[in-house]
């Protein structure tokens, strides 16, 4: 997967300063030159402009790197099928999408209508208004592995497209032109130099690395070209396989916008902003946008648990209340990559890390100096004690999601913090439960802990021993369709 990049413009960039203002004149020409047989070779500006809505098909296979229950290859493999749908003319999405692996199974939707937007959860049964639609963030990742949409995005865009070089991949040669679209990092787009057709895209995506795009097994498709397969890889290696079953052009979304018959309608789905709550004294569970820690005044010093996206944040946070009292320990739950993300942040604090003895490289790898990252690692049970407060930090693996995990467990309080095995959803009623969480219950009752309340790094709601006995209990929706 290593790219060769020859650049064409090293000529130029070794030009006089007098010749500089021509680099942004050949770059913004070879742009539009790519651009436009890039238009031309996935059906022309015509048939483009005419593709008012798509629905695609999928079965896929993902490989779950940095996701899977041990911490080095061969990763788990996962399926999931579904559909994607888009109506570029009215900016409406729908999408639906089941999944088993890594101890989940899931089956929900989206539909992206404007005030008939829904969050759509066939498990559970349920479903909820979402507040805030936003078409452009939920279509995204459709449009990214679809080349139709992609370059008729980059055409609509093309005032921000700039002219990277040309590049070998494989024996290919390319054209890459990069640009932004309105969310998300930059994309580079290869162009087969021979056919013009899109082959590949890559982004960068802070804390997670390089995500590479392969669109490939193009077909005729009422006049424009769609790839029958797709491959996504995640720091060179595999991460996911697609094939597209089935792609229409130009068919109605009506019969797919229609919420399924016998949902329970559960309160509005709102943003998720950054938020504080103390649930017991001098103990706090910070976070947004779905990720969340838990930090604990042990008196002279702070513990924190979990190490999600957002740290800093959560971190300000908690000095609001707490001033510059010190953050002395700061637990991983285990070693997905979203898990360790903020170990840089709990570097910068000073903070000593614990993490399970089986996840000591992947924490090091995490910081900015691995080497001369302070570690405590926890083989079964670690036990921190100051003053009249205690933490007891526990690996209850192997569950069904990963080999270790540690949770936080303060006897006193009955509080136990723990991530991706029970989070109960912001709103509505408890969802049935998923493998992880059997397996967490397990676990829990070979302990023996006097839990009462349950915090997830993914949630900021509060769980309950009957709710976890109620998830244990209930059936999985029957849907409609």
């Amino acid at each position: 997967m290593k790219s060769i990049i020859s650049l064409a413009l090293a000529g130029v960039l070794a030009s006089t300063l007098v010749c500089a203002d021509n680099l942004t004149e050949r770059n913004v020409e070879q742009a539009n030159a790519i651009i436009e047989a890039a238009v031309t070779a996935h059906g022309g500006e015509e048939k483009l402009g005419e593709l008012s809505t798509l629905v695609v098909e999928f079965e896929s296979i993902n490989y779950s790197v940095d996701q899977s229950r041990g911490t080095e290859p061969p990763w788990d493999k996962n399926e999931s099928s579904g559909f994607n749908a888009v109506d570029l003319d009215n900016t409406t999405f729908v999408n639906r999408a089941n999944f088993a692996g890594g101890g989940f199974e899931a089956d929900g939707g989206t539909i992206i209508n404007g005030e008939e937007s829904y969050q759509l959860d066939f498990r559970a049964g349920t479903v909820a208004r979402i507040a805030e639609p936003d078409f452009d963030t939920t279509s995204g990742p459709f449009v990214r592995v679809t080349p139709a949409l992609l370059v008729r995005t980059l055409q609509d865009r093309a005032a921000n497209a700039y002219y990277l070089g040309e590049a070998s991949v494989d024996g290919k040669d390319y054209d890459v032109v990069g640009f932004s679209m309105t969310v998300g990092p930059a994309i580079s787009m290869y162009f087969d130099k021979q056919n013009h057709l899109l082959r590949r895209s890559e982004r960068i995506f802070a804390g997670v690395g390089l995500v590479q795009y392969e669109f490939l097994d193009y077909e005729d498709i009422d006049g424009l070209p769609f790839n029958r397969t797709f491959k996504l890889f995640l720091n060179g290696e595999p991460n996911i396989e697609r094939k597209n079953l089935s792609t229409r052009v130009n068919q109605s979304l009506d019969d797919l916008m229609v919420v399924d018959a016998g949902l329970e309608s559960i309160p509005e789905l709102e943003p998720d902003p950054l938020s504080r709550q103390e649930v017991a004294d001098g103990v706090w569970i910070i976070g947004g946008n779905n990720t969340y820690a838990m930090f604990v005044d042990m008196g002279e010093y702070v513990f924190a648990a979990g190490g999600t996206a957002g740290i800093p944040d959560r971190i300000e946070s908690l000095r609001e209340v707490i001033g510059d009292k010190p953050l002395k320990y700061a637990m991983l739950t285990h070693h997905h990559f979203d898990h360790v993300m903020g170990v840089s942040a709990y570097e910068s604090e000073g903070a000593t890390l614990i993490t399970s003895a089986a996840h000591e490289k992947i924490a090091r790898r995490a910081a900015e100096n691995g080497d001369g990252l302070e570690i405590k690692t926890v083989d079964d049970r670690m036990t921190i004690e100051a003053g009249d407060r205690t933490v007891e930090i526990i690996d209850i693996g192997p569950t069904a999601h990963t080999e270790h995990l540690l949770v936080a467990y303060l006897p006193e309080e009955g509080i136990l913090f723990e991530a991706d095995h029970f989070t109960l959803p912001r709103v509505g009623p408890v969802p049935p439960a998923v493998t992880s969480t059997r397996s967490f219950a397990a676990a829990l009752g070979r302990e023996e802990l006097g839990v009462k309340l349950i915090f997830s790094a993914h949630s900021p709601r509060g769980a309950t021993m009957d709710d976890l006995r109620i998830a244990l209990e209930t059936e999985v929706f029957q849907a409609s369709r």
